[in-house]
């Protein structure tokens, strides 16, 4: 009797644990982020072998859109360029880049 019990009150919880359950699909925009911080003045932003846009007044708060991928992100001031970077961008992720003054970062 006592082994029956034990056995219905096992049932009952798993009946009522499993209403709580919630079955659903949630995918997200394959789409990543781009983030520019450091010395953003009079800078202009190249990515991959696309058009050069030219980046006047932007703040540290601006996030780019940027397709899923390898891109190779490069910025340049006064035609001189500051960094240059070959960045793997994942579903959902924002990479930042640093603009330094002059050095130029290769990677």
């Amino acid at each position: 009797m006592k082994s029956k019990l034990i056995l219905l009150v096992g049932l009952l919880i798993l009946l009522i644990s499993s209403c709580a359950y919630n079955d659903g699909i949630i995918q997200k925009d394959n789409i990543a982020y781009l983030k520019l911080t450091g010395n953003l003045n009079e800078i202009s932003l190249q990515i991959d072998d696309g058009s050069i846009n030219q980046l006047i007044d932007i703040s540290e708060d601006t996030i780019y859109e940027i397709k899923l991928g390898i891109h190779i992100i490069t910025v340049r001031r006064n035609s001189e360029i500051i960094v240059k970077r070959k960045l793997y961008f994942d579903n959902q992720i924002t990479k930042e880049v640093v603009v330094k003054w002059k050095k130029i970062s290769y990677c």
